[in-house]
């Protein structure tokens, strides 16, 4: 499905029901907003997975701007700010009055920057795999999970070399290494076909939006209860760094869970504890992985 947000049309899709019927009544169940990473990639990362979370909430899945089958709009568009503002006219233009906004890794960035922009409007925060770890400790965790060529792609990448054999090299050596399941993640190569990709996003974002995302000193400003979740192997998206978000977020009621044995997105890595995780979040009831 489409719909106009300001000046580009969004795409979007939505698993499971907001009012389902108990007994005698309709019972509203929240709805959760679901923001993939990338960026330039789409919602379809999180599918068939997140389906899990229909049990317990409404999923609406978003494309952002420029990205998978949403209208690209114009490069000077994709910024942190227009993404998180788009999240809120989404949510306006559905009547999505007090979204669960789910961001993993780059859409957790456009999640907490639209909780920061947009404090009063935000029902709940799930950060998954998002904050990003210092260079030098990610470029550490990669050569200790694939050894010194691994390290080597990694710190030409992050370097922002722009050469083809660069991002092929990325691709082949260093994204494997996201998952620590077993047979480094079976469905990846399909789900990485799956994507509608938008590169130039994604090269715009390794030359000039890393650099633009520095939230830490306004922290204090999110409000709404926030659960981060961490993988402790993630190699981009520390376990160190989920910490330091965690404590930041000193005027929101934080929940922080560090999986171990887990890579990079912890609802595809550990899903079982992570929608139990999530499912207590969302409904109160925190069950056994407190």
């Amino acid at each position: 499905m489409r719909i106009r947000v300001d000046d580009v049309v969004l795409y979007f899709d939505v698993d499971g029901c907001e009012l389902v019927p108990e007994g005698p009544r309709m019972v509203e169940r929240p709805t959760i907003v679901a923001l993939h990473g990338g960026p330039g990639a789409d919602h379809s990362v999180f599918k068939p997975v997140f389906r899990a979370a229909t049990e317990f909430a409404q999923v609406v899945y978003l494309d952002q701007r420029g990205s998978g089958r949403s209208d690209r709009g114009y490069p000077g568009s994709w910024t942190w700010e227009q993404w998180a503002d788009d999240v809120i006219h989404f949510c306006d233009a559905l009547g999505i009055a007090d979204p669960i906004l789910v961001g993993t890794s780059s859409g957790g960035w456009v999640a907490l920057i639209t909780a920061l922009r947009h404090p009063d409007r935000i029902g709940k925060l799930v950060l998954d795999s998002a904050m990003p770890g210092p260079v030098e400790e990610r470029l550490s965790i990669f050569e200790r999970l694939g050894g010194s060529e691994a390290g080597e792609v990694a710190r030409r990448y992050f370097a922002g070399e722009k050469a083809e054999n660069i991002r092929e090299a990325w691709e082949r050596i260093c994204l494997p290494l996201y998952s620590r399941k077993p047979g480094s993640d079976p469905d990846g190569a399909d789900r990485l076909r799956r994507i509608t990709w938008n590169y130039d996003v994604l090269e715009h974002f390794r030359h000039v939006l890393v650099t633009q995302f520095d939230p830490w000193d306004r922290l204090d400003k999110v409000t709404c209860p926030t659960l981060v979740l961490s993988g402790a192997d993630d190699p981009v998206a520390t376990e160190s760094a989920a910490r330091r978000v965690a404590a930041g977020l000193t005027n929101a009621s934080v929940q922080l869970h560090v999986l171990p044995d887990t890579g990079h997105g912890v609802f595809r890595e550990a899903p079982d504890q992570a929608f139990a995780l999530l499912r207590g979040f969302v409904t109160g009831d925190l069950g056994p992985y407190t």
